[in-house]
């Protein structure tokens, strides 16, 4: 038998009365929906309404009562089922059925409606397009978020939201840019038209659109002259924005990269580090901006300089000018530093031989585990080029207190390819380890080195 407390029984009644007193207050609402008097039946719409999904009972009543003789209550009585959402799903074909009434309002609210059952309202797309010439701005606007949440479950919407873009009000093309950008790649072929919103009057249009337009991901790579322009647009905002989307384009922003690196010297760390992100999205084709990174490893704030520092491992083997750089970073205070500088050089593999001596310094003398772990692997990643550090590769095999340095160790001896008897000696007693990935990683070392050498 369960045993309850005296004070989890007490919330477990409460529960119980207050599920019995809000059903009852539906029902009670629900009852007067048919009211004779049009105010009670538009006040209990508006109370069902502001109780939300927890309402769901009455959606069948409600929606009944979209047929109301009266215009207010049907407005109430749409607005009380966008307020349920998808709660209210089975209301979805009579909500499109008001779009046939001539009460702009009770359009409005329809469209409202709509636009909070997201993806389920694919249904009402036709019906919403053709509300999409009203001469109503709120309608347009109502419609044009209906669209957007729809989203990517309807492509027929994009000729839709594709016109809206040239709407005279801005906040009908504010809406309609987002909702393409929602559609991602089913948006490309409003594309030429939502790069044109980047010369908007309105800034936030601009940065919307600069926004949107790397949601649609590859789709959008014709829209990156007009983004790289972005770059030099007045608004912070705008610039921001199309940096992030010349970031997530990847490699196809290449010709972008010497005009995203000019950010790494905005006066706002947020710019610098959305550039530094940007640049190391775009990754080896950002080659061209390994000096600009490596000149902004000395920036006063830390978060640009890890994203620099991360940008630069990303770039590869191209960004080797930049290795004396990162390795004043392996005695960095922070530990995060160091090992994010020691990732970056590992990635550059054997064009980083230049540092195995100081990456054996590391892993002889940090304290930090997985710093030194990340320095093992690093010679792991250089190679025969790492033959400087076989001294200390060796000790730590022995005796270092982390299993994952010692197996990495193992694996680095291997790498390097020196089959010295100090180095043979130390891989056959380490395949007597008690740990498993050590023993495995001292067998493969020494069956992948060539016929002993002298040390």
């Amino acid at each position: 038998m369960f045993a309850y407390s005296k004070s989890a029984l007490m919330a477990l009644f409460a529960t119980l009365i207050f599920s019995t007193m809000g059903f009852a207050q539906v029902e009670d609402l629900t009852s007067k929906l048919k009211s004779p008097d049009a105010a009670t039946r538009k006040g209990a719409a508006y109370s069902l309404g502001r109780m939300g999904p927890t309402a769901r009972a009455a959606v069948p009543e409600l929606i009944t009562a979209l047929k109301d003789t009266d215009q207010n209550v049907r407005r109430s009585v749409a607005i009380a089922l966008g307020n349920m959402g998808p709660a209210a799903r089975a209301a979805i074909p009579a909500l499109t059925e008001a779009f046939k009434t001539s009460d702009v309002r009770v359009k409005r609210a329809a469209a409202f409606a709509l636009s909070t059952m997201g993806p389920l309202a694919r249904q009402s797309a036709s019906a919403l397009a053709e509300a999409v010439a009203d001469k109503d701005t709120g309608l347009r606007v109502s419609v044009a978020a209906a669209l957007a949440a729809i989203g990517a479950s309807a492509k027929e919407t994009v000729p839709t939201l594709q016109a809206m873009l040239k709407d005279e009000d801005l906040i009908v093309r504010q809406t309609a840019v987002q909702g393409l950008g929602k559609l991602g790649a089913n948006a490309g072929p409003a594309i030429i038209d939502m790069s044109a919103l980047l010369a908007d009057t309105d800034a936030t249009l601009r940065a919307q659109t600069a926004t949107a337009l790397g949601m649609l991901g590859l789709a959008s790579r014709s829209a990156i002259g007009g983004l790289t322009k972005a770059l030099d647009d007045k608004e912070e905002m705008v610039r921001q924005a199309a940096i992030a989307s010349l970031g997530k384009l990847g490699s196809s922003s290449r010709s972008a990269v010497p005009a995203i690196a000019k950010a790494l010297k905005e006066e706002n760390p947020e710019m610098r580090y959305a550039a530094a992100y940007a640049l190391a999205e775009i990754g080896r084709d950002a080659r061209a901006a390994v000096s600009a990174l490596t000149d902004a490893l000395s920036d006063p704030d830390q978060e640009v300089v890890r994203e620099c520092i991360y940008a630069l491992g990303e770039i590869g083997p191209d960004a080797k000018a930049a290795l004396p750089e990162l390795a004043k970073f392996f005695k960095h205070p922070s530990a995060e530093i160091r090992k994010d500088a020691i990732d970056a050089v590992s990635v550059m593999g054997p064009a980083a031989a230049a540092l195995s001596t100081a990456l054996g310094d590391i892993l002889s003398n940090d304290k930090n585990d997985h710093i030194r772990l990340a320095a093992a692997y690093a010679l792991n990643e250089i190679g025969a080029g790492a033959r400087p550090a076989v001294i200390t590769i060796v000790e730590a095999l022995k005796s270092d207190t982390y299993i994952g340095v010692r197996e990495e160790c193992a694996h680095a001896l291997g790498s390097i390819g020196f089959a010295g008897p100090t180095v043979l000696n130390a891989l056959k007693e380490a395949t007597k380890s008690d740990d498993l990935g050590v023993s495995q990683a001292a067998k493969i070392a020494l069956d992948s080195l060539p016929k002993p050498d002298n040390d």
